[in-house]
């Protein structure tokens, strides 16, 4: 597992105790995505409405899409998460031989 920088994190903007359940709720997913450190949660978009948080938007590795599945199901009130989070596309462009070594590692 990778840890990462905790970034787009401190303190509110704005006083959260006028805020309804929901986005309280989309706070407090967001701010432990954010200072977390097991994935860069600067693409993930967070929606609450009543006791379902959805996630989408995009990260670096497919395994961060399960922990953010999983802090999200952690944060207090919410009971289901739809996770519509996607691993981004990488576009490597190289030729000849590295071509062929990266097609020999991911058969070895």
């Amino acid at each position: 597992m990778v840890l990462k920088k905790a970034a787009f994190y401190g303190d509110p903007v704005e006083d959260t105790e006028e805020w309804n359940p929901d986005a309280r709720r989309e706070d407090a997913i967001a701010s432990e995505l954010a200072s977390s450190g097991l994935l860069d949660a600067t693409e993930v978009h967070v929606t609450v409405k009543g006791e379902e948080a959805r996630l989408t938007g995009e990260v670096y590795m497919r395994e961060e899409i399960a922990v953010a599945g999983n802090i999200a199901l952690s944060v207090e009130g919410i009971k289901r998460v739809r996770n519509a989070i996607r691993p981004k596309q990488r576009h490597l462009r190289s030729s000849g031989k590295e071509d062929d070594a990266r097609a020999q590692s991911r058969t070895l």
